[in-house]
């Protein structure tokens, strides 16, 4: 465990309790399993790709020797590159909440246990700095791996084509912000019943439900027009639109220009949602006794 924070030091206690949990994120044989699978994915693309450029433009790719559709022969690099870009931001926000629910459902379980909640209760460090420093824990472990994941790909690709880009680190971000809302509600369930398999079970519910109900115009029109569809837009309404944060950090990721108001909404509601379950949290820790 790190050492311990000074008296009267909250920002301090908050990250003496997210140090401790990245620690012991790093620990886990599964978390590690993915960053080796990660980091091999990118060592195989850098041998087995090779994309020929001339001129500033793509005239083709192969893996492994073999001619592949991988961009649009004859554009620019950095056009060529766009759907690879756009393609990368959607599967590490996909495919990252899904990892991510999965080999975190027991941090937090973990974190809370009765026996280190003592311990750190006989330091200065309060309830509410429990539940906040084991949030800010896992997002910097899953902002650390998106940013692993989709950096370490567009790198490889960037050297290939000659031509590197910075824009899909906003896909990373975009992955951080959408799983900071799941493992918000996450953290939320575990502070009320100590399961991991609640807290993971919790999290991909969320995921599939405010995937899919991301568009929520189209869904409402769904019900029948009446105490139906208002009863569904009020269970609909606090719920983070998940696919439009991932569709942003898509669009983000590639270089494209986005809505404003639809980014506005989708950012909005998965923050606010985030900033409520973890308040939540901090209600049931303060009113428990341990």
């Amino acid at each position: 465990m790190t050492p311990a924070p000074p008296p009267n030091a909250p920002w301090l206690n908050i990250a003496y309790v997210a140090a401790d949990v990245v620690r012991e994120a790093l620990a886990r044989r599964s978390i590690l399993a993915i960053l080796a699978v990660l980091g091999l994915g990118q060592v195989g693309l850098l041998v087995a790709l090779d994309i020929d450029v001339v001129e500033g433009a793509v005239v083709s790719s192969r893996l492994l020797g073999e001619l592949i559709d991988l961009c649009d022969v004859g554009s620019s690099a950095g056009e060529a590159m766009r759907p690879v870009y756009r393609f990368l931001g959607h599967a590490v926000f996909h495919l990252g909440m899904i990892f991510g629910v999965v080999s975190t459902s027991d941090l937090a379980v973990r974190a809370l246990s009765p026996g280190r909640v003592e311990l750190l209760l006989s330091l200065p460090v309060r309830r509410a700095d429990l539940v906040i420093g084991t949030w800010f824990g896992v997002m910097a472990v899953s902002l650390s791996g998106a940013v692993f994941a989709i950096g370490g790909f567009a790198a490889v690709l960037g050297l290939k084509v000659g031509s590197a880009s910075l824009a899909p680190l906003f896909g990373a971000g975009a992955a951080a912000v959408g799983f900071g809302a799941v493992y918000a509600a996450m953290l939320l369930a575990t502070t009320l019943v100590r399961s991991a398999a609640l807290a993971g079970g919790v999290g991909m519910a969320l995921y599939v439900v405010a995937t899919a109900t991301s568009a929520r115009h189209e869904v409402l029109l769904a019900f029948e027009r009446g105490w139906a569809r208002d009863v569904a837009g009020v269970l609909l309404a606090p719920l983070p639109r998940l696919l439009g944060v991932a569709k942003a950090g898509a669009a983000l990721a590639a270089g494209e220009a986005l809505d404003g108001e639809e980014l506005a909404i989708a950012l909005g509601t998965t923050v606010c949602f985030a900033v409520a379950c973890v308040l939540l949290a901090v209600h049931v820790v303060q009113r428990r006794d341990w």
